[in-house]
């Protein structure tokens, strides 16, 4: 009978750190329905419309308006980083809604597509966000996600909302944030 002349530990080893890590991503892409759950970043995120609510006026802007390049523009960059990875624990009352409808300045961004947030989050396929300016939740870069004019509960955090900031006040808004958005 012949015995192996050396013993080979790597190549069970090496299948072992390979499985892991399969189950690993396997287990994520399972819980978010994301394939590219680590990438951390978003796609398809340049607005068809966006409306500007401020003290209860609606403005509608579309594809050919002055400054729907220059807010689209900077709707990309701002949601381009998310500081969270998970889905921050608040939603929108009706009040809250009523209150953004008449007494604060939001913006709400309506997409063709739905976008691809890759977060650790199971965050759905919104195809419409709301960004609150000024008024409840404006002072945390939230973004609230939604569809077919359903707003969802849990938001995510812009690392840094000030392109909006800036686009909104080059536009005559009064956009200036209420303190310094935090990573969490």
């Amino acid at each position: 009978m012949n015995h192996p002349s050396k013993i080979r530990i790597w190549e069970p080893l090496l299948t072992l750190v390979i499985l892991g890590v399969a189950a690993v991503y396997m287990t994520n892409v399972f819980n978010t329905g994301n394939w590219l759950w680590f990438q951390g970043g978003v796609s398809n995120v340049r607005p068809v419309r966006i409306v500007v609510v401020d003290q209860g006026q609606r403005t509608v802007l579309t594809n050919g308006h002055a400054y729907f390049n220059t807010l689209a523009d900077a709707a990309e960059t701002a949601l381009s980083k998310l500081s969270n990875t998970d889905l921050v624990a608040i939603g929108l009352s009706d009040q809250t809604l009523q209150d953004y409808a008449s007494d604060s300045l939001v913006l709400e961004l309506y997409f063709d597509e739905p976008i691809q947030f890759n977060t650790m989050a199971r965050v759905g396929k919104p195809t419409q966000l709301l960004i609150p300016i000024d008024g409840r939740h404006a002072d945390g870069g939230y973004v609230f996600r939604g569809q077919g004019g359903n707003w969802w509960f849990g938001a995510l955090r812009m690392a840094d909302p000030t392109p909006l900031y800036n686009a909104l006040t080059q536009m005559g808004y009064t956009a200036v944030p209420q303190r310094p958005v935090h990573s969490s």
